[in-house]
């Protein structure tokens, strides 16, 4: 009798096991790419949450007013850089300031902001690491980092933008804070 209990058991934890593997094995991956919002869909947008209570408070900091943001550019070192002669941070900064303050519902200023550290990324197409023809198709992409009071990333965004003299960034800016604001609503 023990003998069949010890064979039903190492059955039973086979199956178990098999039935894990077999599981495993055929899960869909899960992409980090975006397409929630129609200017998602347009090129590749990456979205990342990392906590969902703080993007709520974060989303209520955003329509209270209550946010800061700093920025920067990443050239291309590889090749020359031409993007920065058409595209000025200055200009870009003003395009974030003023889609920023379309989500203000209210004006509820306090010590606790919501950070927003965004940059622009030139796609550095001589760069002996791209190696495929894809990955030299946009000509960058912007980054949109969302931070707790805290200092804790809550959510990221990024966005290609695929005009040369960066036209389309402005469009790019505004899909990435959209994702934020918009997340889980």
């Amino acid at each position: 009798m023990k003998k069949y209990i010890g064979i039903f058991i190492s059955v039973f934890l086979l199956v178990i096991v098999g039935n894990s593997i077999y599981t495993q094995i055929n899960k869909k991956p899960i992409s980090a790419k975006a397409k929630r919002l129609p200017c998602q869909k347009v090129t590749t947008s990456f979205e990342k949450a990392f906590d969902k209570e703080d993007i709520k408070k974060g989303q209520l900091q955003l329509e209270a007013g209550n946010f800061k943001f700093t920025s920067y550019v990443e050239k291309s070192t590889y090749m020359k850089s031409r993007l920065f002669k058409y595209v000025k941070l200055s200009q870009m900064d003003a395009v974030t300031l003023k889609e920023l303050q379309k989500y203000k519902i209210n004006d509820i200023q306090t010590q606790d902001k919501l950070r927003v550290l965004y940059y622009i990324y030139e796609n550095d197409k001589s760069n002996p690491g791209k190696k495929t023809k894809k990955s030299k198709i946009y000509e960058g992409y912007v980054v949109f980092k969302f931070f707790n009071i805290n200092n804790k990333l809550i959510y990221q965004a990024q966005i290609d933008f695929m005009n040369n003299k960066g036209s389309d960034i402005p469009q790019k800016i505004k899909c990435a804070i959209k994702s934020f604001a918009t997340y889980n609503k």
